[in-house]
């Protein structure tokens, strides 16, 4: 095992490190200082899912058994999407909010604070577990200790970022603190042999994997830990270890009772299967060139961004040298990992528990949806602060002496590293403030991302529909359009920003030609789309010309014929602004012949036949809307006007009588 050739003195350690308790202070007066900000944050980005917006958290304590009993993403969408393969089962991080909705409503600066606590927290629990596993090595300050730099590397590194300012974030957090909580009481199992121990290491493993399934990298880490740096029997070891692996064996029991297998069909969707369409050479050779990026962003982490939708990061294939550079790096690290394995090193381990940690999001092992996100590698920043804490620690004194000459450059170094990841990190908390800010500052970094441009151009349309802001409602619609046309370039088929981009188009400067060429697209793109007829409709109930409504309906026909909406609307025109009985009795008949049980197009076309005084048929048709529609006063009427014009008092007065209890039934 390495060692610091600095000596203790004489004086024991109690004498030269302070009180844990002040060491703890450092950790959670730090998070503080550079998380304060977020106690003025908005929500913002996934906090949508899991708190605005998602139906079980809002209902506060009673919603906790459906966000125990479901998919993730359920609470938001109201039925199981399907959108990453086999789904997401992570609640106990979402039942901390809907506890916190319960006791305080919707309180983001109470939701930001617990955030920053529960990461000091980390950040404790981080120095107690590297305390004990690294005990072997003396530093001649304790500021100067593995453990304690491990810790203030940890808190500083700015990739932290995103776990931390985003609400959403806990759910890492808590695996975190979980899974070093389990490794804990592991160590303390196995110094006492008090079996209390390995129970708490078992529940603390298991909420891990309730806050999030990556947890269970912990299971290659924890007995890498334990076999790394301590010195106890296999017996004991693998005792310890026991109930860990009890407690995956039920956390991925009551996932498949919940959820079901991992076998969900991949998206078809490229925002939510990023290597859609691509080669088997062209996904991996991007995996690494991902794989890269994680080591770049904790060496150099800048520029910053939530955003790595397709197509930031660019489809590359073997030919390209950051494919194969990525590769051999990793191969070179492996190697490295295996020749000091039996040296107990440091070095060894930081690389198994980098390459650990970050295999779960590598894309390597099952598809996850993206192709990286900062908050992927909240763990594996472990392995790399330890690294550097090792190296200024245990090698840095080899290299420079006298004593008093190392103090002084560590702590220049160690000022700078500080200095350097704090004012990166307090730089980029404020992206973070709300939605607004988040995507317009990051569509600058994330400007091939076609989600983000998306993102970023509803929130300019959303500022040009605000009263007060409409000083700059011209601006704001521009900027909407550049960045709507900007993801439709980068992602044709992205047929949900052709139907905004249309939208905006008409809101812009009513520019109808251009909104039918977009709906139009976004049809031929997803035929089944409901909201494409939502959006028609909004755009042509603007229009007030009837003539002219025409003429557009008669274009978007020629481009998607046999369309129920367009026959159904042509015949309403008709019938009701133009007073063609007999066009819209033909139009609306068509629709009716398309869609047989739309309720609104019979009624609309017994009204017709009514009007065009073919009672008989009017009544025949009016029947069949009932059967739809059996509580519309309208129809009951109708019928028995009809009675009433063909002579049939008896059914005339029947039909007019239920038509009066429905109408007094509703006032």
């Amino acid at each position: 095992m390495e060692r610091n050739h600095y000596k203790m003195g004489k004086k024991n350690n109690s004498q030269i490190i302070p009180r844990n308790q002040f060491i703890f202070g450092i950790f959670i007066v730090f998070a503080f200082i550079l998380y304060g900000q977020t106690l003025y944050f908005e929500y913002a980005l996934d906090d949508a899912i899991v708190i605005t917006k998602n139906e079980f958290t809002k209902q506060g304590v009673s919603g906790i058994w459906d966000i125990f009993t479901n998919d993730t993403f359920r609470g938001v969408f109201g039925e199981d999407k399907n959108l990453v393969a086999g789904g997401r089962y992570r609640p106990l991080s979402v039942v901390t909010f809907a506890i916190e909705h319960e006791m305080f409503g919707l309180r983001p600066a109470l939701s930001h604070f617990i955030n920053i606590l529960l990461y000091a927290i980390t950040a404790i629990l981080l120095f107690k577990v590297m305390s004990q596993l690294l005990v072997k090595f003396k530093a001649a300050k304790w500021y100067f200790s593995i453990p304690f730099l491990t810790t203030i590397l940890f808190l500083a590194h700015p990739v932290h970022t995103e776990v931390v300012a985003n609400i959403k974030g806990r759910d890492e957090i808590m695996t975190l603190m979980g899974a070093l909580l389990a490794l804990n009481y592991t160590l303390k199992y196995l110094n006492t042999k008090k079996y209390k121990y390995l129970i708490f290491s078992g529940i603390a493993f298991f909420l891990a994997f309730l806050s999030k399934e990556n947890a269970i990298v912990f299971l290659a880490i924890i007995p890498l830990a334990v076999f790394f740096f301590t010195e106890h029997s296999n017996k004991d070891n693998l005792i310890s270890l026991t109930p860990l692996f009890g407690a995956t064996l039920i956390f991925l029991f009551i996932r498949y009772k919940i959820l079901g297998g991992l076998s969900t069909p991949i998206s078809e969707e490229l925002l939510n299967n990023p290597f859609l369409n691509c080669t088997q050479g062209e996904k991996y050779a991007t995996i690494f060139y991902t794989l890269l990026l994680y080591i770049k962003l904790l060496i150099f982490p800048h520029p910053l961004t939530y955003d790595y939708y397709p197509k930031q990061i660019p489809i590359i294939g073997w030919s390209d040298i950051r494919a194969w550079g990525s590769l051999l790096i990793y191969i070179v690290m492996g190697v490295i990992a295996i020749l000091k394995f039996k040296k107990n090193s440091i070095i060894s381990f930081s690389i198994l528990f980098f390459i650990a940690s970050l295999s779960i999001v590598s894309n390597l092992v099952f598809p996850i949806g993206t192709f990286m996100n900062e908050r992927f590698i909240f763990i594996s920043s472990i392995a790399f602060v330890l690294l550097i804490a090792w190296f200024l620690s245990e090698q840095l004194p080899k290299l420079i002496s006298p004593i008093k000459k190392y103090n002084s450059v560590m702590l220049v170094i160690v000022g700078l590293l500080l200095s350097a990841y704090s004012l990166k990190s307090i730089s980029r908390i404020p992206a973070w403030k709300n939605d607004t800010t988040l995507f317009t500052s990051d569509v600058e970094t994330s400007s091939e991302s076609a989600k983000g441009n998306a993102t970023v151009a509803t929130i300019y349309r959303t500022m040009a529909d605000n009263e007060k802001l409409k000083a700059n409602k011209k601006t704001y619609y521009e900027k909407a359009i550049k960045h709507f046309t900007k993801a439709i370039e980068i992602h044709p088929e992205y047929y949900s920003v052709y139907l905004d981009l249309g939208l905006v188009h008409y809101l812009y400067n009513k520019n109808l030609p251009t909104t039918l060429k977009y709906f139009t697209q976004a049809y031929k793109i997803n035929k089944e789309n409901p909201k494409i007829f939502e959006f028609i409709s909004y755009v042509f109930n603007e229009v007030k010309e009837p003539a002219k409504k025409l003429d557009y309906f008669f274009e978007l026909n020629k481009i998607t014929p046999n369309l129920y909406e367009i026959h159904y609307n042509v015949g309403v025109i008709y019938g009701k602004d133009l007073n063609n009985i007999s066009k819209s009795i033909e139009y609306l008949g068509k629709a009716v012949l398309i869609n047989p049980n739309s309720g609104l197009a019979l009624k609309n076309l017994g009204v017709a036949y009514g009007l065009n005084n073919n009672y008989e048929k009017s009544n025949e048709v009016l029947m069949r809307a009932l059967t739809a529609l059996p509580q519309d006063v309208q129809i009951y009427s109708n019928i028995g006007i009809n009675y009433k014009n063909l002579g049939n008092a008896e059914k005339s007065k029947e039909y007019l009588y239920k038509a009066s209890q429905l109408d007094l039934k509703f006032k």
